[in-house]
């Protein structure tokens, strides 16, 4: 067996809080910091606790030039070896089933062109199986109850936190000030933007309209126009921009009340204009799916759609090329998309939001996708909203320099 040290592996000095047994059998509670190194595989997404004497044994392996396994026997044992390697912190030309999807998932980084630095913020911070309402009240009771006392929830937390930093900034050494004209439009998309706003209470049995949901993909990820680049190289037209004009960000429809769509999950072919359905569900289990997808978040299911927005990275990291910004750049894409469903949402009267609370690991098991190539980013929602919606705020107009805050 041949093995080499993963190109995405980072280590880790960390404080954790030690209970001191010793002490806490004579009666005496004492919490101590105990220094902890851990070493960070892209591979598994998994921190790792290690030893020095294993720092020096990755030091001296290369990540790119094999070595005979059997030629460290005098540097470590057998058990360090096979350690090192389950932790995806070494790869090796194994047939061993778990070990060979390492070594791909590292060759797969690799040809990808992810930039190291990236590779770790975005693979250690993916969830699976997350359900943010183990905290947060599970009974119409226990939400009740939160909401009424939320005024003095707040009180304590900023009790125990201090006072956010304020809303509004200025700097504070200006040279001069041009006061700038309140310029108020109507129509258009300024009565678009002055509509846009979260909805998170949707009319679960009303139907979305199927032309609806056409027009929404078809403004906020369709192609809008072409332009031969070489050969059959092309750069698209889309209405959101796109970092080097690539457009990498994919759009999934999970439908669960749309006319004319069956429930399910779809693939929006933007080339054709079409939903290609990949996996058929009834809407209850359309619904559970919705909810399991954004980790819990209740009014997800009651939304009449909602688009699961997924990244080829390699449809950007080939141009840039482990570029330190690149990862950044996808992030910004799924963001211009969000706003621009938003504001087509607005238009025609229905409740939009997005989110990045999501399990990427779950939707990436059921839509076939193995994370390194392509993978989830954020969700959007929308639908019909409830004619009686309680959870949405009611703001207050503000027009600068006329409106007296605290």
């Amino acid at each position: 067996m041949r093995i080499r040290r993963t190109q995405y592996l980072f280590f880790l000095l960390d404080d954790v809080p030690f209970l001191d047994i010793v002490r806490l059998l004579e009666g005496q509670v004492s919490v101590t910091p105990k220094r902890e190194l851990l070493a960070v595989s892209i591979l598994q997404g998994r921190q790792h606790p290690i030893a020095l004497a294993d720092i020096d044994l990755l030091h001296g392996l290369s990540a790119e030039e094999w070595t005979e396994a059997a030629a460290l026997a005098d540097k470590c044992d057998l058990d360090t070896l096979a350690r090192l390697l389950a932790a995806g912190l070494l790869v090796s030309d194994s047939d061993d089933p778990a070990l060979a999807e390492l070594r791909r998932r590292d060759e797969e980084l690799a040809s990808t062109q992810w930039n190291p630095a990236a590779a770790l913020y975005h693979f250690m911070g993916r969830w699976g199986d997350v359900d943010v309402r183990a905290t947060f009240p599970r009974t119409a009771a226990e939400r009740d109850e939160l909401f009424a006392a939320s005024g003095e929830a707040i009180k304590e937390y900023i009790a125990r936190h201090g006072k956010p930093p304020p809303n509004f900034h200025a700097v504070a050494d200006r040279l001069a000030r041009v006061d700038l004209p309140v310029v108020e439009r109507d129509g258009g998309v300024f009565a678009t933007l002055a509509r846009r706003r979260t909805t998170r209470a949707f009319d679960r049995e009303a139907p979305l309209a199927g032309a609806d949901l056409a027009l929404i993909l078809h403004q906020t990820f369709g192609c809008h126009g072409y332009l031969p680049i070489h050969e059959d190289v092309l750069a698209l037209k889309k209405t959101s921009p796109s970092g080097g004009s690539l457009h990498p960000t994919e759009a999934y429809v999970l439908a669960r009340n749309v006319t004319g769509v069956d429930p399910g999950l779809h693939h929006y072919n933007v080339k054709d204009h079409a939903l290609d359905q990949m996996v058929r569900l009834t809407p209850e289990r359309a619904a559970d799916l919705a909810g399991e997808l954004t980790a819990g978040q209740t009014y997800a299911r009651d939304a009449q759609a909602l688009v699961i927005m997924t990244a080829r990275f390699y449809r950007s990291f080939w141009k840039y090329r482990k570029h330190p910004k690149a990862y950044a750049v996808a992030l910004m894409d799924a963001g211009h998309l969000s706003q621009t469903f938003y504001l087509v949402c607005a238009e025609l009267g229905m409740g939009a939001f997005v989110t990045a609370a999501i399990n990427s690991l779950n939707i990436e098991r059921i839509l076939g996708l193995d994370g390194f190539l392509e993978g989830a980013i954020a969700i959007c929602g929308c639908g019909v909203p409830a004619a009686e919606n309680m959870t949405d705020p009611r703001f207050l107009p503000f027009v600068a320099r006329k409106t007296h805050l605290p």
